[in-house]
């Protein structure tokens, strides 16, 4: 399989996952504060964007497994640069919440940052390496 059609596989499960991930994220928010339901169907509701990121996950485990190796290597790089940023981030606010009275920083916001840091990472190591 090439890099394009590795990609094209890629963007066709990402896109309409991210999107229900968005699109459900912002809709229970909002359903929550202005609709009275109970909290089963909350939580019910709730799986709709956790499955969806289980599927940008699995398109991106299923990417790295159909692109050559060095471009292969460039996205474990990104991925462990995403978990670095990650994991550096809860703990040190973690530590500034418990020691310093810092305000909460709220789990939801910790897979946007992976997603950020990996992307940079990703641009960083391609330029660096003369991908793109």
């Amino acid at each position: 399989m090439t890099t394009e059609q590795a990609t094209y596989r890629y963007f066709k499960v990402f896109i309409p996952a991210i999107l229900v991930y968005g699109f459900g994220s912002v809709g229970l928010t909002l359903a929550a504060e202005n609709i009275t339901m109970p909290p089963f169907v909350l939580y019910a509701l709730a799986l709709i964007p956790t499955l969806a990121m289980m599927c940008v996950f699995w398109a991106h485990w299923r990417f790295a497994g159909e692109i050559d190796e060095y471009l292969r290597l460039i996205q474990i790089k990104a991925t462990l640069v995403g978990v670095a940023c990650l994991l550096v981030l809860a703990s040190g606010w973690g530590t500034l919440e418990l020691l310093a009275d810092a305000p909460k920083l709220q789990v939801f916001w910790l897979l946007p940052i992976f997603w950020v840091s990996h992307s940079a990472a990703t641009a960083f190591f391609s330029k660096k390496e003369g991908v793109f």
